[in-house]
C-alpha cells in the first residue's frame, strides 16, 4: 500500500529588490526604469522566505504585470537563470518601450513546484511576501515607476560599464558586487565643475561623443563654449576620466561630486592621525610638519581613498585639494582641486584589496628591502660623541649589564655632519670619548675606524638628511650632563657657516628657483636657512647621488666576501609644504619654480616624491630610506615613519600612531614603523611608573609593525637637577625606563627578531600586491559591519590579530574578534569570532595578541642578534640568522598551509586529534610547535621519533619530541635534509 504524502505547505521563493542575498539585485535596474529601459525580475527559491524549500518547475513560472489602474493583467514566462549552492534563480524581462513615462507598474511572480501548491509572490522593495492565493498577490503587488527616458551613451570594460548621460552630464560606474551580481553596484558622478573667472560652470549638456578603443571621448558645454574630455579605461577595473583639451580655458579650480549615503565609509588619505574613517570630515590634501598635536594635517598625504561600497578614487593631482566627504551636505561628497586640470582614476574592487592593489599597480608597490631592514634599530636624535656610541652598542650587540637587545641597524640622526646638509661625517664629534654610568667610552679617531666596530657588533648604518643645503646652520647644543651652572656645550667641529658644498650647487643652478629666472630659493628651517635641491633638474640629481656614493665609499668595511658599505640606508626627513612653527616655515611657496616647468602649486606634494625616488635610486633594494613626508607614489620607496610625536596615551601619542600606521597602509605604505615611545620630549607622564608603562606599552606595538626602531628626543634637563652623584636620564633608551620596561623591551625586540621569516614573507608579498603588512579589520574583513569602527586593532598579516593597551596604566580591553576561531597567544584560549569579548592580563608584558586558528608562523631560533649578513658582520662572536626554522602551528578544522619567501611550504591537514605535517624545504634544522592535545607519538616519514622527557634532554639532541602540557604545545624537532618530509602527531 502506498503512504499518501499531504503537502500543505507553500514553497519557499522570494523576490526582494534591494537584498543582500548572494544575488543582491532581484531586479535590475532598482531605480532609474525608463521607458528605453529593459526590467529584469528574478526569483530565488531556498534562501528565504516563509515557505519550504521546494523543486520549482519551470513550466508555469511567470511574471504577471499591469499598469497602476489596469483591471487586467499580462505575463511573461520565467526562464531559468543560474545557481548558486542551494540557490536557484529564474528570470522574466519586460522589454523596453512597453510603457510611457510616468507609468507605474505592478507586479507579482507566479511559481509552480513539483513537491508543493503554487506559490504567489508578492511585496514591496523593503518586504517579500508568499501566499498561496493570488487573490493576495495583485492587492499587494511589487511596483516601480517609468522616469522620464534620457539620452545616454555607454562603454562596456569586463564587468564594469559607464555611462554618461548627455542632458545632464551625470555618469555612472557600475560592476559587480562582493557575491558577483552583474552591475549591483553603482556609483554616481554629477557632471564635473569647473571654475573660470570667479563663476563655475557644470559640464552639460554633452555635445557630442565619439568612441575610443577603451571609452568614450565626450564634447561638453561649458557657459557657451566647449572643452574635451576622455572617460576611459586605461587598465582593468580602472575607469579614468581627463579633461584633455581646455580649448584656451584656464581654469582656476575643478570639482567632482558623488552621490554617497551615511553607509559610505572613507578610508586612506595618506597618514591620518584624527580618525581611520574620514566620512564627515574635511581633508586637505597638503604635506605639513606638525610636531604638536596635529588633528587633520599629515606629513604623508594622498588624493586617494577606499569607500566601503567597493572602489578607490584617486584625484590625480599633485596641487593643494580639498575632499568634504560628506561633511557639509549628507548625500555627497565633494572634491575641489585648486589647479587648473581635472583627471581622477575609479579603482573598482568590488573587494577594497583588489582596488587597493590596482592602485599601488600603476602608483607603485615598495620593492623588497634588504633582510636587516626588519630587526630591531638603535637610534637616538642626537649622538653626543663616539663614546656614546660605544656605549649604546655595547649595552645592546655587547649585552653589557647583562642588556643585550638583537639590533640591526644604528641611526646617525642630526648631528653627524660638518655643516647641513654637506654629507660628511663630523669627527671631531665622534672622536669625543664620554663617560656614561660611570665608566669611560672612547671615541672613534677615524671614520674606518667607527664603521668597523657597528659592522662587527652587526649594526648596518642610516644616515640622517633633509633636502636642504645651508647657507646657515643652527648652533647645535650637546644636553646638559652635569656641566657647572647647567650651561650647555656646543658640538664641537660643527661649520655654523655655508655647507662647502653650496657654491657648487648655486652656481650650478642646482637649487630651487625663488621665481622664474630668480635667484635660488632660501628659506628657514629648524636647522637654519639653505636652499632645497632641485630634483626635477638631472644634473641636480647626479650631483647629489655623487656625494652619496661618495658617503658610501667612505664607509666601506672588510666583510668574509670583500668590502661592502657600512651604510645601508638613508633616513629622508622633512620634504614638507611647511611647518607649523610660528611664524610658519614655508618651503615650497606658490611662486618657487623648478626645472621641469613646474612651479610650487604643483610642487608642494609632488616635491618629496621627487626626492625620495632620487635619494632611493642610489641604493635601491640593497638598502632602506626611511621618510618622514609622503605623497602618492612614495610608498614605492620603503620604509616610512610616522614624524613626531609626543610621549603619552593621547591624540598625539599612541593612539593616534596606531591609526597613523593603518591609515598608511590603506594607502599603500607596506614598510613603516613609529619612533617606539614617541619622539618629543614634552607632555611626558610626570611619574617614572607612568612613563614606563607607555614605554611597555609602546613596545609592544612597535614590535608587530614591519620596523621596530626606538627613537626619541635627548632629554634636556633642568638646572636643579645637576648635582654631583646624580644618576643621569636616559629615556632613549630601554634601560632608562626600568627593570620590568627593560625586559619588556627585550622579550619584544626578540619576539619581532624571530618573527623575520614571517614578516619579510609578507613584505615579499606587498612588493607584489601593494597590501601592506599592517591590515586594518575593515580591509580584510569588508562584509562585516562590526570591524567598521574598529580603529586601535589589526592584522598583522593574515595570521595575528593585534589590539595595543592605548590606555595608561590598562590591563584591560574590549576586542572585536572577527569571523573564525581566534587563540590568545598567551594563555592558548580559544575563542569563537563574530564577537567582542573582555581581555585582561596583570602581566604588563602582555597585551590582546591572537593568532588566527589554522595559522602556521615561522619563526627564527631564539639566539639570533642580527639580521645582518654573517659575510657582511664578519665576526662569530654575533649570531647572525642561519637557515633554521621553527614554526609554530595551530591547527585547523581541515588543511592550513603557509609559504615562506624562500620558497619553503609547510602544511598542517586536521582529522580529528590527527594532525599531518607536511613540509618541503632546502636542508635545515626544523622546530614544529603544534598547539593542541598531547600526541600518542610522532612520526617522521613513517618512523618514530624519540620522546624526550626533559627539556634539557630536548634541546641537547638532534631530533625527538616532548610535550608542555601548560602551554599545549607540543615541540618537534628533526634535521631535514632537504625536500618533502611528513610528520604525524
Amino acid at each position: 500500500m502506498t503512504k499518501r504524502v499531504v503537502v500543505n505547505s507553500i514553497g519557499n521563493s522570494w523576490h526582494i529588490p534591494t537584498s543582500s542575498e548572494p544575488r543582491s539585485t532581484m531586479r535590475d535596474p532598482v531605480t532609474g526604469i525608463s521607458a528605453a529601459t529593459s526590467v529584469s525580475i528574478f526569483c530565488g527559491n531556498q534562501y528565504q522566505g516563509p515557505g519550504e524549500p521546494g523543486n520549482q518547475l519551470e513550466a508555469g513560472s511567470a511574471v504577471f504585470f499591469r499598469r497602476r489602474g489596469e483591471t487586467s493583467w499580462s505575463s511573461v514566462p520565467m526562464k531559468f537563470d543560474s545557481a548558486q549552492a542551494n540557490n536557484k534563480y529564474y528570470v522574466a524581462r519586460l522589454p523596453t518601450n512597453t510603457f510611457a513615462t510616468g507609468d507605474v507598474i505592478e507586479y507579482y511572480l507566479r511559481i509552480p513546484y513539483s513537491d508543493h501548491p503554487t506559490t504567489f509572490v508578492h511585496g514591496s522593495d523593503n518586504q517579500s511576501s508568499a501566499t498561496a492565493t493570488e487573490t493576495a498577490a495583485q492587492g499587494n503587488p511589487f511596483s516601480f515607476t517609468v522616469e522620464a527616458s534620457e539620452n545616454f551613451v555607454s562603454f562596456d570594460s569586463g564587468a564594469l560599464q559607464a555611462r554618461v548621460t548627455l542632458d545632464s552630464g551625470q555618469f555612472t560606474l557600475t560592476g559587480p558586487d562582493l557575491h558577483g551580481a552583474a552591475h549591483a553596484n553603482v556609483i554616481t558622478f554629477f557632471a564635473p565643475t569647473v571654475r573660470v573667472a570667479g563663476k563655475s560652470f557644470p559640464l552639460q549638456p554633452i555635445r557630442d561623443t565619439k568612441k575610443l578603443a577603451n571609452g568614450l571621448e565626450l564634447t561638453c558645454d561649458l557657459g557657451g563654449t566647449t572643452l574635451t574630455a576622455q572617460l576611459t579605461f586605461p587598465s582593468d577595473n580602472v575607469m579614468q576620466y581627463e579633461i584633455v583639451r581646455w580649448n584656451g580655458i584656464v581654469a582656476e579650480q575643478t570639482m567632482v561630486t558623488a552621490t554617497s549615503d551615511g553607509g559610505e565609509h572613507f578610508f586612506g588619505f595618506g597618514e591620518k592621525f584624527d580618525s581611520l574613517d574620514q566620512a564627515g570630515k574635511r581633508v586637505r590634501t597638503l604635506t605639513i610638519d606638525d610636531p604638536g598635536t596635529k588633528g587633520g594635517h599629515s606629513y604623508k598625504t594622498a588624493p586617494w581613498f577606499l569607500s566601503t561600497r567597493g572602489y578607490g578614487f584617486h584625484l590625480d593631482s599633485s596641487a593643494e585639494s580639498h575632499f568634504d566627504m560628506r561633511a557639509s551636505q549628507p548625500d555627497r561628497y565633494v572634491i575641489t582641486n585648486l589647479f587648473s586640470t581635472l583627471k581622477f582614476k575609479v579603482v573598482y574592487g568590488p573587494d577594497l584589496s583588489d582596488a587597493l592593489t590596482r592602485f599601488t599597480a600603476y602608483s607603485g608597490r615598495p620593492f623588497l628591502p634588504p633582510p636587516w631592514v626588519f630587526g630591531p634599530w638603535i637610534s637616538s636624535d642626537i649622538w653626543r660623541s663616539g663614546g656614546e656610541i660605544r656605549y649604546a652598542v655595547q649595552n645592546f650587540a655587547g649585552n653589557l649589564k647583562g642588556r643585550g637587545i638583537p639590533a640591526s641597524a644604528i641611526v646617525f640622526d642630526s648631528p653627524w655632519e660638518t655643516a647641513y646638509n654637506d654629507l660628511q661625517f663630523n669627527m671631531t664629534q665622534f672622536g669625543k670619548g664620554e663617560d656614561f654610568e660611570g665608566d669611560h667610552y672612547d671615541g672613534f679617531a677615524t671614520l674606518p675606524e667607527m664603521t668597523a666596530f657597528l659592522q662587527k657588533n652587526g649594526l648596518k648604518v642610516i644616515c640622517w638628511m633633509a633636502p636642504f643645503v645651508n647657507l646657515q646652520s643652527e648652533a647645535e647644543t650637546l644636553p646638559n650632563r652635569f656641566q657647572p651652572n647647567g650651561a650647555l656645550q656646543r658640538v664641537p667641529g660643527q661649520n655654523i657657516g655655508k655647507a662647502s658644498n653650496y657654491d657648487e650647487g648655486e652656481s650650478k643652478g642646482f637649487f630651487v628657483r625663488k621665481a622664474a629666472g630668480g635667484p635660488p630659493l632660501v628659506v628657514p628651517w629648524w636647522k637654519g636657512r639653505g636652499s632645497p635641491i632641485d630634483f626635477t633638474n638631472p644634473a641636480a640629481r647626479k650631483w647629489f647621488n655623487d656625494q652619496l656614493l661618495r658617503l658610501l665609499k667612505q664607509s666601506e668595511v672588510v666583510t668574509a666576501s670583500g668590502k661592502e658599505p657600512a651604510i645601508g640606508g638613508f633616513k629622508t626627513d622633512d620634504g614638507e609644504t611647511q611647518n607649523t612653527a610660528q611664524p610658519p616655515n614655508v618651503y615650497i611657496p606658490l611662486t618657487a619654480t623648478y626645472a621641469d616647468g613646474r612651479t610650487g602649486t604643483e610642487m608642494r606634494n609632488a616635491y618629496c616624491f621627487e626626492y625620495q625616488r632620487c635619494v632611493s635610486g642610489v641604493l635601491g633594494g640593497n638598502g632602506v630610506l626611511f621618510a618622514r613626508s609622503g605623497f602618492v607614489g612614495c610608498q614605492a620607496f620603503p620604509g616610512h615613519w610616522p614624524g613626531d610625536n609626543e610621549p603619552n596615551f593621547g591624540p598625539n601619542g599612541l593612539p593616534g600612531v596606531i591609526t597613523a600606521g593603518l591609515s598608511s597602509a590603506m594607502s599603500g605604505y607596506a614598510i613603516w614603523g613609529p619612533d617606539v615611545g614617541g619622539y618629543q620630549d614634552s607632555n611626558f607622564a610626570a611619574t617614572a611608573s607612568e612613563r614606563a608603562d607607555l614605554f611597555m606599552r609602546w613596545s609592544q606595538f612597535a614590535c608587530f609593525s614591519p620596523i621596530m626602531q626606538m627613537h626619541r628626543q635627548v632629554h634636556r634637563q633642568k638646572n636643579q637637577d645637576f648635582t654631583l652623584g646624580k644618576t643621569e636620564e636616559l629615556r632613549q633608551y630601554p634601560w632608562g625606563y626600568g627593570a620590568e620596561a627593560l625586559a619588556n623591551y627585550q622579550f619584544f625586540a626578540r619576539l619581532h627578531t624571530r618573527l623575520f621569516p614571517y614578516i619579510y614573507t609578507y613584505a615579499k608579498e606587498s612588493a607584489a600586491t601593494g597590501l601592506a603588512i599592517l591590515r586594518p579589520l575593515i580591509l580584510i574583513n569588508q562584509s562585516d559591519p562590526q570591524a567598521l569602527g574598529v580603529e586601535h586593532a589589526y592584522h598583522f598579516g593574515n595570521e595575528f590579530l593585534v589590539a595595543p593597551i592605548v590606555a595608561l596604566n590598562a590591563n584591560s580591553r574590549q576586542v572585536y574578534l572577527p569571523a573564525g576561531n581566534w587563540v590568545d597567544f598567551w594563555t592558548g584560549a580559544v575563542h569563537a569570532g563574530g564577537q567582542t569579548i573582555p581581555w585582561s592580563s596583570p602581566d604588563r608584558m602582555q597585551f590582546p595578541l591572537f593568532v588566527r586558528e589554522g595559522a602556521i608562523v615561522p619563526l627564527l631560533p631564539k639566539n639570533v642578534q642580527t639580521l645582518c649578513d654573517a659575510a657582511y658582520v664578519n665576526n662569530s662572536a654575533i649570531a647572525a640568522a642561519s637557515q633554521d626554522l621553527t614554526f609554530l602551528i595551530y591547527p585547523g578544522s581541515g588543511t592550513s598551509q603557509f609559504s615562506v619567501y624562500d620558497q619553503t611550504q609547510i602544511e598542517c591537514q586536521r582529522s580529528g586529534s590527527a594532525r599531518m605535517v607536511i613540509l618541503n624545504s632546502i636542508p635545515r634544522a626544523v622546530t614544529l610547535q603544534v598547539f593542541g592535545d598531547e600526541p600518542p607519538n610522532v612520526t617522521r616519514n613513517g618512523s618514530s621519533l624519540p620522546k624526550r622527557a626533559k627539556l634539557a634532554e630536548f634541546e641537547a639532541s638532534d631530533d625527538g619530541w616532548r610535550f608542555d602540557a601548560p602551554t599545549r604545545f607540543a615541540f618537534i624537532k628533526f634535521r631535514h635534509a632537504g625536500g618533502s618530509v611528513q610528520i604525524r602527531c
